[in-house]
C-alpha cells in the first residue's frame, strides 16, 4: 500500500485500496479534506467519503501523516516515533481488545524516509478532547476524566502485564532508545535551569541538579513488572465520549509506547490532570483505585504497596521528560509558561513522593 504525504495523494482510488477490507464490493467515488489541528509531530486529514454502492465503510476517516516542521520531523524520524505507532496499531492493539482505542483501517511506515500513514476510525461527533484544569474543564471533571482513564489505563496493562509474547517483539521491547533519550537530559540541564530557573523554586532546581544526571541509569535498572507504556498518558491524548453508547474514554496517540514499569503512564496522567493541591489530596484513593482494578483484571503479585512504589517512582518521568522536552522546542512566552509549570508541577510530585529514593542504578 502507497505511504502518503500529502492530501492531494489522497484520491478516491486511494481511499478504496486502504479500506479494501471493509469496503465489500463498493468504491470510493469523491473525497473531501480537511486539515485538523494535529499535534506537534503529525499532521491529522479528516477526509469525508462517497461510495458508489451499499457498504459498511466509514462515512469518514482520519488520515495522520507526518509533521512538515523540519525540526519536528527530524525528532520523530530520529526517535521512531512514527514506525512505533504503525507497530503499535499492527502487533499490540490485537492483544489488549478490551481497550478504547480509535479503529485502525491502514498502517504503513518507512523507517528509512520517516514517512508513515495512519488511516483511522474519525471520533467526531463521538468523543472530543479533554481540556485541562483552566481551559474549560473544572477539577471536578478532570478528576471524574481520570478515573475514567485509569480504567482504560488497567484494560492495556493488564492483559500485558510481563506478558513474553510483547517481549518478543524487538521494536517494543529493546530499551536503547529510551535509554539514549533520558541519557541525554542531562545535557539540556543547565540550559533549562537558565531558561526557567525564575520560574521554579529552590528546591525544584535541587531536584533537577541531583537527579537528572541519573536518569539513564534509572531507566538502564527497569525491571519487571513490566507493561507496554504509552509514555504520553495525559488529557491531550485522551478523548471523552459525547455521544449515546460512546466510551467514557478513547486513548489516542501510540508515538512513545515502549515496554517498561507500570506506575510511569500512572504517574503521568494523575500529575497532568490534577493542579498540585488537589493532587496530594487525591492521589491515594485514585493509585488504590488502579491497584484494585488489575487485582481485578488478574494481576498476581503486586500488593498495594508495590503499587505505591511503582507510583512514587513513576513521578520521576514526568519530571524528567520537561528538562529534556525543553530543549527541543522553540522558546515562546506561551511554550515557556506551559513547560515552567509542567516541569515545576511535575518536581513538585517527585519531592512530595520522595521519589527519588526509588532511584535506582545510582552509586
Amino acid at each position: 500500500m502507497t505511504i502518503v504525504n500529502s492530501v492531494e495523494e489522497m484520491t478516491a482510488d486511494w481511499f478504496t485500496a486502504a479500506l479494501a477490507d471493509v469496503l465489500g464490493d463498493a468504491r470510493v467515488t469523491a473525497v473531501s479534506t480537511e486539515q485538523l489541528g494535529g499535534g506537534a509531530f503529525a499532521r491529522m486529514i479528516r477526509a469525508s467519503l462517497s461510495y458508489d454502492g451499499e457498504t459498511t465503510a466509514p462515512a469518514s476517516v482520519i488520515v495522520k501523516i507526518p509533521s512538515t516542521d523540519p525540526g519536528s520531523f527530524g525528532m520523530a524520524k530520529a526517535m521512531g516515533m512514527y514506525d512505533l505507532e504503525v507497530s503499535f496499531y499492527r502487533d499490540v492493539a490485537p492483544l489488549v481488545p478490551g481497550m478504547s482505542i480509535p479503529t485502525c483501517y491502514l498502517g504503513e511506515s518507512d523507517p528509512t524516509s520517516g514517512l508513515f500513514t495512519l488511516v483511522m476510525a474519525d471520533l467526531t461527533g463521538v468523543a472530543a478532547p479533554i481540556p485541562n484544569v483552566g481551559a474549560g474543564s473544572t477539577v471536578e471533571e478532570m478528576l471524574e476524566a481520570c478515573r475514567a482513564a485509569i480504567t482504560e489505563l488497567v484494560a492495556f496493562q493488564a492483559p500485558l502485564w510481563n506478558s513474553p509474547q510483547v517481549e518478543k517483539l524487538a521494536w517494543l521491547a529493546d530499551p536503547a532508545r529510551a535509554i539514549g533519550m533520558f541519557e541525554a537530559m542531562g545535557q539540556g540541564l543547565e540550559p533549562f535551569v537558565a531558561r526557567f530557573g525564575d520560574s521554579l523554586d529552590a528546591e525544584h532546581i535541587e531536584f533537577f541538579r541531583a537527579n537528572l544526571p541519573r536518569a539513564g541509569e534509572w531507566v538502564r535498572s527497569w525491571g519487571r513488572p513490566t507493561v507496554v507504556q504509552h509514555g504520553d498518558f495525559r488529557s491531550d491524548n485522551l478523548m471523552r465520549g459525547t455521544a449515546p453508547g460512546a466510551p467514557a474514554i478513547t486513548v489516542i496517540d501510540f508515538q512513545t509506547v515502549r515496554l517498561g514499569p507500570p506506575g510511569i503512564d500512572l504517574a503521568y496522567l494523575i500529575g497532568s490532570s490534577l493542579p498540585t493541591e488537589d493532587r496530594r489530596v487525591q492521589e491515594k484513593a485514585l493509585v488504590a483505585d488502579y491497584h484494585a482494578q488489575l487485582v481485578g483484571a488478574g494481576v498476581e503479585d503486586f500488593d498495594a504497596d508495590a503499587c505505591w512504589n511503582a507510583y512514587r517512582e513513576g513521578a520521576l518521568y514526568g519530571a524528567f521528560l520537561f528538562v529534556g522536552l525543553a530543549a527541543q522546542v522553540v522558546s515562546t512566552p506561551e511554550i515557556d509558561a506551559y513547560i515552567a509549570a509542567q516541569a515545576k508541577r511535575y518536581a513538585d510530585m517527585a519531592i512530595d513522593l520522595d521519589s527519588a529514593a526509588l532511584l535506582k542504578g545510582s552509586s
